[in-house]
């Protein structure tokens, strides 16, 4: 170490200037952030394009797999079911998986990546998982299905008025030919088709769409808005609206919102990705039996679902969603 004429250590100094330096260079970072309404339209953006991209790359493969199956054009202009009969399910679930890739998890990769240069796991301010929370998670999922099977009946009733009766038409058509690809995606011929049509409907999406929806848009949008119930909600209007089925819009919001809460409450986006993965995994479970002949009840049909059941689970929801949150904000408390 050495000193100058006025005694002071030039080590000091030095550090000193290194100190003022890293000072600057945090200020200049703050400086280039995006500003929250700018990066909110980038986020949108983002996410149209990654939709439509996503259903072309999925829509072109699987084209190309049923022509080479010997499908003709002629065949598949006069009935556009005929691509599905003209591929296996296998092919099916592997388009699907495609463009799940692409929009969930491509999207918001890129997003991270080049947009707000962050890692992955920014999305995220506690990291820990509780496996406890998970198994509480789980049951509230679970739970809701018991209640959720009445909101798709109040939703599946909607009317509109007379002048846009051609509106409606279209949407009603929109949900038959997509209850229709539903269940051509779970009537599996296999176990090992099964364990195919798991993996594509309920892990990939369970894990794409919260990283997309509720770490990035919902967070965007919370930037912009300043009010997280805001934010909360209308990630989940844009999560039901983008699957296009206005007679499945409600449904699928309130669940986003579910998923939304999670996120917010516990800071960690693992509990909302857990709980997609088993509302939709019970979906393909219950289908699964339900095609093997081993229960004859759906859960989503409210008239095989007795009302008592269906308030005995919205009370254990409730429940279990008190727990999950008041188990954080004991943790806040304590922080504090």
């Amino acid at each position: 170490m050495s000193r100058n004429d006025n005694g002071t250590d030039i080590v000091s100094s030095e550090l000193g200037d290194n100190t003022a330096a890293n000072e600057q260079t945090i200020a200049v970072k703050k400086v280039k952030e995006i500003p929250a309404g700018n990066n909110l339209m980038i986020v949108i953006g983002l996410v149209l394009v990654g939709f439509f991209v996503g259903q072309l790359l999925a829509s072109i493969v699987m084209l190309g797999m049923a022509i080479a199956n010997g499908l003709s054009i002629e065949s598949l202009l006069n009935d556009p079911n005929s691509l599905y009969d003209a591929v296996s399910m296998e092919a099916a679930l592997v388009s699907q998986m495609l463009y799940t890739l692409f929009f969930t998890f491509v999207t918001p990769w890129f997003y991270l990546r080049v947009v707000a240069k962050k890692p992955i796991k920014s999305l995220s301010t506690e990291h820990k998982v509780n496996p406890l929370l998970l198994l509480i998670v789980v049951g509230a999922t679970f739970a809701f299905m018991f209640v959720n099977a009445y909101i798709i009946e109040w939703n599946m009733g909607w009317t509109f008025p007379e002048f846009m009766s051609g509106f409606e038409q279209w949407a009603r058509q929109m949900e038959d030919d997509l209850a229709a690809a539903t269940e051509r995606f779970t009537t599996f011929d296999s176990f090992g088709q099964f364990l195919l049509g798991f993996f594509a409907i309920a892990i990939l999406p369970g894990v794409g769409e919260e990283l997309l929806f509720r770490g990035v848009l919902q967070n965007g949008l919370k930037r912009v808005v300043k009010n997280q119930h805001v934010a909360i909600w209308v990630a989940a209007f844009i999560f039901s609206a983008i699957h296009m089925q206005i007679f499945g819009l409600v449904p699928r919001m309130v669940l986003g919102a579910i998923f939304g809460y999670l996120y917010v409450w516990s800071g960690n986006i693992w509990y909302p990705i857990i709980g997609h993965i088993a509302n939709n995994g019970i979906g393909v479970i219950v289908a699964y039996l339900f095609s093997l002949g081993l229960i004859d009840s759906d859960m989503e049909d409210p008239e095989s679902m007795p009302i008592t059941l269906s308030l005995i689970g919205l009370i254990f929801f409730a429940a279990l969603m008190f727990l999950f949150r008041n188990h954080y904000l004991k943790q806040k408390n304590i922080r504090e």
